[in-house]
């Protein structure tokens, strides 16, 4: 069901969903929807966005899998069949809840031609690849034609990524400082940001403001047990995580991706919609089961949430 047809859209989610197994020490998951760009989608449109995605899939994606789309009502105009294999991750935690990615098949990487015009028309967009899904030679001209251009580097170098920067790149990383200048708002996680800027000397707070410096308008790192540090052009914050029982936290910075992007565009407010994230982020990572819509959040059950816990920003 594309019920948002007939209007604009606000977010455009741009990257491949997956065909996901989840391995814990003493389970697995599987196999289920999952992907930056399913977790971002079913949840900004939970929270009332008008969303669609953009999104190859294979002959091997079963159509139960994606019926959380319709369910909540996201516009799959730009969900396109593309050969045999839909992109398939293993996504393996060991008992420190370090993860790796295994990709044993892989989607071809979206191009600019497999978007459809109504999502280029879209309020924002959000690129949160697997793996290097939207090349940078795709991001520039998209660049040029999104009003509010939004990032996670986990697909780029990041926790994601079959391959990292090299010791060189991690020293004087000039393609991620290109990479991030392409964006209004980039989010990493501190395991994206080793990956990528080697061992990490500084305190994880002041991460943001790096992306700030090379062009971001907004930088945010997602910190896990410790919430996010975000830096704008004019201040730089922290909001600490919400307290919890946590069963699984596969989803959580795409969750903060998705309650940051919808809180922004309706409020405009770096503060309140980092606040809004974290508590996003807190009532998916209460739950598992990969992307099914009754995992997550409405904007009534955030607004309850936040009731009772202040924005204590510092």
């Amino acid at each position: 069901m594309d019920r948002h047809n007939d209007r604009p859209l606000d977010i455009v989610m741009a990257s491949h969903i997956v065909r996901e197994m989840i391995r814990f020490p003493d389970r697995e998951i599987g196999p289920v929807l999952g992907g930056p760009t399913a977790y971002s989608a079913v949840i900004a449109a939970k929270l009332g966005a008008r969303v669609g995605i953009v999104t190859p899939v294979g002959d091997d994606m079963p159509e139960a899998l994606l019926a959380p789309f319709a369910e909540v009502g996201v516009d799959t105009r730009g969900l396109y069949r593309a050969g045999p294999h839909s992109t398939n991750s293993l996504l393996l935690y060991d008992a420190n809840g370090n993860k790796q990615i295994l990709y044993p098949q892989r989607a071809p990487a979206i191009r600019l031609a497999d978007f459809p015009p109504a999502s280029l028309e879209a309020r924002a967009m959000h690129i949160a690849p697997m793996d290097y899904d939207v090349g940078v030679e795709t991001l520039g001209a998209l660049r040029k034609r999104i009003g509010l251009l939004s990032g996670d580097l986990g697909g780029y170098g990041g926790a994601h990524s079959s391959t990292h920067p090299g010791p060189a790149e991690q020293q004087d990383p000039k393609g991620l400082r290109a990479l991030v200048g392409l964006f209004d708002i980039v989010r990493a996680s501190l395991e994206d940001c080793r990956h990528l800027l080697g061992e990490i000397q500084e305190a994880p707070e002041t991460l943001p403001g790096r992306f700030v410096a090379w062009g971001a308008k907004i930088g945010i790192v997602t910190l896990g047990d410790q919430g996010a540090a975000v830096a704008t052009r004019e201040s730089t914050f922290t909001v600490p995580a919400l307290p919890g029982k946590v069963m699984d936290t596969t989803g959580a910075g795409d969750s903060f991706s998705a309650g940051f992007l919808v809180e922004y565009l309706r409020s405009g407010d770096a503060h309140r919609a980092a606040w809004f994230a974290v508590a996003v982020a807190r009532h998916v990572i209460g739950g598992t089961g990969g992307v099914v819509a009754g995992r997550m959040p409405s904007r009534s059950d955030i607004e309850a949430l936040l009731i009772s816990h202040p924005q204590p920003f510092r």
